[in-house]
């Protein structure tokens, strides 16, 4: 077996200056949070990895941030935001950057784990606080939604296409032998989605 040496010397070459390129940079992420694993992982699931993670009070090569991220953020924490106020570094650097202008997203409130037990005006008073603070940037983290959504069920009702629209999904892929109700092809057309059917 012969080895043609240029080519040999051209590969590597190629695979040396691959690995010398500099990677694109990627976005940095500030999680407003201690550094734990667990905390680290429940926010890569819900941003994935397409970011630069950086854990708050961490020395960090990123000078910039493109997104603030809470992963969780308790009932007392609520009621002093809502009301201006904040108590820790944490909660106070989440301010500032509220005062700063940029938006902040939190990927759990807690008062929702006392949905079945809170007092109906308790609940109802964190659910005005969240409103609140979305009032001042700090918002519920939303997950992108793919704009084509796949659905095999055989029957396409109106409730079908309006949960579609509610996800913002723009093309509905169904069943070939999927029957489509008078209702929800009107709806469709009315929230301009596409209905296609798989081969």
């Amino acid at each position: 077996m012969s080895v043609d040496v240029n080519e040999l010397v051209k590969s590597i070459a190629a695979e040396v200056l691959k690995q010398l390129k500099p990677e694109a940079a990627r976005d940095c992420v500030l999680v407003m949070a201690e550094h734990d694993c667990l905390v680290a992982e429940k926010v890569r699931n819900s941003l994935g990895d397409g970011y630069d993670y950086c854990f708050f009070g961490e020395k960090t090569p990123c000078t910039e941030f493109s997104r603030y991220i809470v992963p969780s953020l308790c009932v007392c924490e609520m009621s002093d935001l809502a009301v201006g106020k904040a108590h820790g570094r944490i909660m106070t650097e989440v301010l500032r950057q509220l005062l700063l202008g940029r938006a902040v997203e939190v990927l759990e409130f807690g008062y929702e784990a006392y949905s079945q037990t809170a007092p109906g005006p308790l609940y109802a008073l964190y659910e005005a606080h969240e409103k609140t603070l979305a009032g001042f940037g700090l918002k519920r983290f939303q997950r992108p939604m793919p704009e084509s959504l796949k659905f095999r069920e055989n029957l396409i009702t109106e409730k079908v296409i309006g949960r579609a629209a509610e996800q913002g999904v723009k093309e509905l892929v169904v069943l070939p032998e999927a029957r489509i109700t008078p209702l929800a092809a009107e709806a469709a057309k009315e929230l301009n989605i596409n209905i296609s059917k798989t081969l």
